[in-house]
């Protein structure tokens, strides 16, 4: 018994510590930003059933579990750069509006590689109140999700994963967050 525990505890110590390998990756010919490797393109079938929009977003990747994603999106809007603070305040509140409950850990406008972003990290909550799933439990996600106008368009990041893994993911989300780079090309 003893040997299969040092082995366990030594195998969650080192998967723990290990350093995360990213891969660059061209979401189209303005987006590129860093992913784990192993992430992959969703299905359209996976979007179809995972995601309720009339637009498909430009790109939603997802980890081999497919519970954690990142998204990317493009919208028209009437946005201009220096609107941010303005933008800021309409997605917070677009944001309180989809869930039922939000704890909000971060909400600030941060420089990315020259462009300025709202960034928010949170975590959301969704109850099932109509009945329609077999677990009556609320969904939990950590969320890190980042706006910036380019060319009167919001460019939308979305990360999310779990709520109980938000430790594990948030500095990966970070990361992958903070290595966008958007061309003036979009």
């Amino acid at each position: 018994m003893k040997p299969f525990l040092i082995l366990f505890l030594s195998t969650i110590l080192f998967t723990s510590f290990q350093k995360v390998k990213y891969v660059k990756t061209k979401v189209n010919k303005a987006v590129s930003l860093l992913l784990p490797e192993g992430f992959t393109l969703m299905s359209q079938a996976d979007l179809l059933s995972r995601y309720d929009s009339d637009k498909a977003p430009v790109a939603v990747y997802t980890d081999f579990t497919r519970s954690v994603d990142l998204g990317v999106n493009v919208a028209h809007s009437r946005w201009n750069a220096e609107d941010i603070e303005i933008m800021k305040s309409f997605y917070k509140s677009t944001i309180m509006g989809l869930y039922d409950e939000v704890q909000f850990i971060k909400e600030d406008i941060e420089e990315i590689n020259g462009k300025d972003y709202a960034v928010f990290e949170f975590v959301s909550s969704v109850r099932d109140n109509d009945g329609t799933t077999i677990s009556q439990r609320p969904i939990n996600k950590f969320v890190r999700i980042q706006y910036t106008i380019v060319k009167s368009k919001t460019v939308l990041f979305n990360f999310s994963c779990p709520a109980n893994q938000k430790d594990k993911w948030a500095p990966i989300a970070k990361e992958i967050l903070e290595s966008v780079k958007i061309s003036k090309t979009l």
